[in-house]
């Protein structure tokens, strides 16, 4: 039996659509609609946690809808929020080009939430409930807020993540399954042409055209 795609030491016994990966129940069960963005027809999800995850879902949809985000008002039209989007990006895409924290389009979107949430949201913070890449991408944070600041608002700032939050959630799911932003981001960082369109690849290996939203 093959073993689990997340932590490569115990046997895969069920098989996430999702990710297009058989995975070990602990890695199930730690991961649900956290690192893993599930169907709602699992027969492994709780209902209370899907209701939670809804409820957030919610209010963060909200704010992101308040961004602009449009063909001619879109935030990254603005070139320091342009290159703060790039600094954050290509972290990610190193950290995934690298392989040494296994990631996944949702657990990216959900660090873009938690950095939001901690620093513009005021949660507090218990480190050990944080995963990996939010850990890192705090770091990332506080390393470079002070340059930030002195290019940009605070509110423009946190917008940046929400934008972030929702190329995510748009390069992702369908053919492409839960790599489509990451595989934009390992194949077509800073690539685009004069239409605004990149060449992603999904979770098979095929190419397709999309616009980069």
């Amino acid at each position: 039996m093959a073993k689990c795609w997340l932590c490569s030491t115990k046997k895969g016994k069920r098989y996430c659509s999702p990710l297009d990966k058989i995975i070990c129940p602990t890695c199930c069960a730690a991961n649900r609609l956290k690192k893993i963005d599930c169907n709602e027809d699992c027969k492994y999800l709780s209902g209370v946690a899907l209701q939670i995850k809804r409820a957030e879902e919610k209010e963060f949809s909200e704010l992101m809808n308040r961004v602009p985000h449009g063909q001619y008002d879109d935030i990254f039209k603005e070139p320091a929020a342009a290159f703060m989007s790039y600094e954050i990006e290509t972290f990610i895409r190193d950290i995934y080009v690298r392989g040494d924290v296994r990631i996944t389009d949702t657990s990216v979107r959900d660090a873009y939430k938690n950095v939001y949430a901690i620093q513009f949201k005021g949660e507090p913070i218990d480190e050990s409930q944080l995963d990996e890449l939010t850990k890192e991408l705090l770091e990332l944070y506080n390393k470079n807020i002070d340059v930030w600041r002195f290019n940009m608002q605070e509110e423009m700032i946190g917008q940046v993540f929400l934008r972030l939050m929702i190329s995510a959630k748009k390069m992702s799911g369908g053919t492409l399954g839960e790599f489509g932003y990451l595989n934009y981001l390992k194949n077509n960082l800073g690539r685009r042409d004069e239409n605004d369109e990149v060449i992603v690849e999904d979770k098979f290996g095929r190419k397709q055209q999309r616009r980069y939203k």
